[in-house]
């Protein structure tokens, strides 16, 4: 009979770093720790944070750029009971700010780039009471987590989890309103470790190349990958020279990308040369590829792609298109897959927040879903919670279509769709024509507001060539879009701004349009 603790993260991470202990688990910047050495620091700063009064369920933030203590503060978190709080390293400070005071963390272990801003922090968080510090020399009232570390000696905590208990307080990378905090429990981080290793196809002993935030979905990839003894190597951040190096000379075989960082790699003078032989798979989530770059992808890396797509509300996993559907010119690959193996998904009518029907193949509507790693909430936002936990199902405020055979067509986020003289314009798919411009590296799409139909198609665009301007890109879709859908105005930008999660941020490109506009639109 499996013990009832192997069903909860706690009893999926001991299992591992017990089978694996003596196997490194992380590299970065040179240095390694082994599952054995990461387990029992977490343990240890486990044992110094209840010394220090905090107690199972309690809330502690995590606040550092990728590092190998990441891994002491998040296994510090599942031995001692607390509720990790991640928070990527390019958030804002009021970002921070908002965060450790909207979930009311006790505790927060800091990177060394942000020991003085977690110190202008501490007047406005009065929850807030212990700060570990990831530095030799950090402000007064700052515990080092070297010191912390010794004083604790060999005893390490290990408290009694519930498969109910919480483990992480993961807010929301939207790019409109405030960021919501999704409840996610020992079970459910459990079944999504598991779904990871299938989705994924993460095998035993996987060399892994992570380079986005561990505290973005990264932070779930390689829970997962630990049950299998990976070894990741992990980088503070993601260059696309630095990236095709790692490749050209480690025996990396799995990696995990945005799709503007594949499009950077494919971009970079280093491609062309890079060894990528040992690599066999590459996951890449937020979007699809357009088919012109997926022909240069394969060209590039092989049939190596996975694409995945999920929300914070249920990690990574929820619609996946494995390699063998990656095949330019098939319908499927601008599909975002069809459900993973644990996963329940339709398309549905759905009006204020109640789901009415459910369509058949072919309707357009709102795609839900479900799975046993659904959050169970919104941390204090319980009518946010009943607006997107409706019947068992996950509304993912996603516009989509679903064909015949199960695959998954997103056309828009409900609130990005374009309403342009009445006629309702799918952002994604303006993108994707216009992605066919062999001059154009990356297009974002946005309604911006128009006297006559309320909203007009505005596109972003990223180029290299000097030869391109807009009569260009006009005329372009002239040939690929109906009327209503064209572009009736081009911006061009040197890189187009993205969110700390690596999507494009479309907050940023609508301000300067809509700041002087009242609307209800966005």
């Amino acid at each position: 009979m499996i013990d009832s603790d192997i069903l909860t993260a706690h009893g999926l991470l001991h299992q591992a770093c017990t089978k694996y202990a003596s196997r490194s688990l992380a590299t970065v910047g040179g240095e390694t720790m082994t599952y054995g050495e990461a387990w029992n620091r977490g343990g240890k700063l486990a044992r110094v944070l209840s010394e220090r009064g905090l107690e199972k369920g309690d809330f502690v933030g995590i606040m550092m750029s990728n590092r190998l203590d990441y891994f002491t503060a998040n296994f510090a978190c599942v031995r001692g009971g607390f509720v990790n709080v991640p928070m990527n390293d390019m958030l804002t400070r009021d970002e921070f700010s908002y965060m450790l005071a909207d979930s009311g963390a006790r505790g927060v272990v800091v990177g060394p780039d942000f020991t003085d801003t977690i110190e202008e922090l501490r007047s406005d968080l009065p929850d807030l009471e212990t700060v570990i510090a990831v530095d030799e020399s950090p402000p007064d009232g700052q515990l080092p987590l070297d010191t912390a570390l010794n004083e604790a000696g060999d005893v390490a905590l290990n408290v009694s989890i519930d498969p109910g208990d919480l483990l992480r307080l993961s807010y929301t990378g939207g790019t409109t309103g405030r960021p919501k905090g999704a409840r996610h429990t020992h079970r459910l981080i459990a079944m999504d470790m598991l779904a990871h290793v299938i989705a994924f196809e993460i095998r035993d002993g996987e060399s892994m190349l992570i380079s986005t935030p561990l505290p973005h979905a990264a932070g779930y990839i390689h829970l997962g990958a630990l049950t299998q003894g990976a070894h990741l190597t992990v980088t503070p951040g993601f260059d696309p020279g630095e990236f095709l190096a790692l490749l050209d000379d480690e025996p990396i075989t799995w990696t995990f990308l945005v799709p503007t960082m594949i499009y950077r790699m494919l971009d970079h003078d280093a491609v062309a040369d890079a060894n990528v032989s040992t690599l066999d798979t590459l996951v890449y989530g937020a979007a699809p590829i357009s088919e012109e770059r997926l022909t240069e992808a394969i060209a590039a890396f092989g049939d190596v792609f996975i694409q995945a797509y999920g929300q914070t509300e249920m990690p990574n996993v929820g619609m996946v298109l494995p390699k063998v559907d990656h095949e330019p010119g098939a319908d499927c690959v601008q599909s975002c897959g069809r459900p993973a193996t644990m996963v329940d998904a339709e398309i549905a009518e759905v009006e204020h927040g109640r789901i009415e029907s459910i369509l058949d193949r072919g309707g357009v509507g709102e795609l839900i879903m479900r799975s046993p790693y659904v959050m169970d909430g919104y941390h204090d936002k319980p009518e946010q919670t009943a607006e997107t936990l409706v019947d068992g199902w996950l509304l993912t405020g996603d516009i989509a279509r679903m064909d015949e055979e199960g695959y998954v067509y997103l056309l828009d986020r409900a609130n990005d769709v374009i309403v342009s003289g009445g006629m309702n314009v799918y952002t994604t798919e303006v993108e994707d024509a216009l992605e066919r411009h062999p001059d154009l590296n990356l297009v974002a799409v946005i309604g911006v507001p128009h006297d006559d139909w309320g909203e007009a198609v505005h596109a972003v665009v990223e180029t290299e060539s000097d030869n391109i301007d807009s009569s260009d890109i006009l005329a372009f879709a002239d040939t690929h879009l109906a009327n209503y859908k064209k572009p009736k105005s081009v911006e061009f930008r040197d890189k187009i701004p993205t969110t700390p999660y690596g999507k494009v941020d479309k907050k940023v490109l609508r301000e300067p349009h809509w700041e002087n506009v009242d609307r209800n639109i966005h």
